[in-house]
Order: C-alpha cells, then structure tokens, then sequence
C-alpha cells in the first residue's frame, strides 16, 4: 500500500511538473532591424592649404544590420574642394567607405520608443581625385585605395509607426585616422535621420 502510495505521489508530482515547464513563457527572440540613414548632414574638420580649419561638410549615407546589441554599419561620403580662379584652379574630390561595429551598452525600449547608447570602431579605406587646370589644359590625378580607421561615440533614438516600420535620429562624433589626414585625426559630427526595418 505505501509503494502504491509513493509510486502514485511521484507521478502527480512528476505530471506537475510537466504542465509547469509548458507554461513556461519563452523569452522573445532579440531584436534585429535593418536601418538606412538617407539624411547624414555632417562636419568635418580639415586643414585647408593655408593651414586653417575647413569644414567639408560631406554627402553621407549610410546603412546597417542591427542584432541585439551590435550593428553593422556601412558608411560612403563625399566631399569636394575647389580653390584658385578662372586661370588657374585645383579641384579635390574626397571619397571613403567605411565599415562600422557599433556595440550599445546602454540601451532601452519601450513600445514605441527606444533608445541605446553606443560605442565602436570602423575600417575602411578612402580615395582622392585632383583636376589641376592652368590655362584651359587640365589633368588628373588619382590616387590608389587608402586605408583608414575610426572610433566613434554616440546615442540614438528610434519611434516605432508600426511592427514593421520605424523613424530613427542620432548623433555621434567620431575621431578618423589616415596616415595623410591632417590633422590626424580628423574630428566628425554627424546627425543621423533614417528608416527602420525590424526583421
């Protein structure tokens, strides 16, 4: 009689146990979205020929792959300079493509709202192209692919429109470095205004 006892409490309990594990509540997946950042407006500092600190405000765009607290970013800008007069003239065009790893150690979300802070690295690598006219005659010159690097610092803010669609801003500054910036590094500001795909 006690081992039907026994035999019968270790199967309630057992057959307990069973419906408390299934109603375990799984916790979600982590979030991952794609966002392209359409409107990047950004200052770049740079010495000019007589040595002063030029702002190049670049063209920017950028995209990225976000996955619990990392993000993926690939990051082209372009500016251009022009210096001289009609006799005599030197355009530069600046371009670079960089890949970005931003890691959020601070981050909240609400459920429209969200917010992260975030710090990083990036590598990438840079180009420029010289038009040097004199006269009429002009000729140029471009240079061969060019390494550079960059640490970065910001914050974001994204509002969620609906499950499959969201707006994001952010800020951040950055510090750029090439063996041919001057200065190196490069100080850079951008505000970041894009779209968000959750996935």
């Amino acid at each position: 009689m006690r081992i039907s006892i026994l035999i019968f409490s270790f199967l309630l309990s057992w057959s307990a146990q069973a419906q408390v594990s299934r109603l375990k509540v799984q916790p979600p997946p982590p979030f991952s979205a794609v966002n392209l950042y359409l409107l990047n407006p950004e200052l770049r500092y740079e010495r000019d020929s007589s040595q002063e600190l030029v702002n190049r405000r670049p063209l920017n765009f950028a995209f990225s792959f976000e996955y619990a607290k990392l993000n993926f970013m690939a990051e082209y800008a372009r500016f251009t300079e022009e210096t001289g007069n009609a006799t005599s003239s030197i355009d530069r065009t600046h371009q670079d493509l960089v890949l970005w790893l931003r890691y959020s150690f601070m981050q909240r979300k609400l459920p429209e709202f969200s917010w992260k802070l975030f710090t990083g690295a990036g590598a990438g690598g840079y180009q420029e192209e010289v038009k040097t006219t004199l006269m009429g005659d002009s000729r140029t010159d471009k240079s061969d692919l060019k390494f550079m690097s960059g640490l970065v610092l910001g914050g974001e803010v994204a509002y969620s429109v609906n499950p499959r669609f969201g707006l994001l801003a952010g800020v951040e500054g950055r510090a750029l470095l090439a063996s041919d910036f001057d200065p190196n590094p490069i100080w850079s500001a951008v505000l970041r205004l894009g779209l968000q795909f959750p996935l």
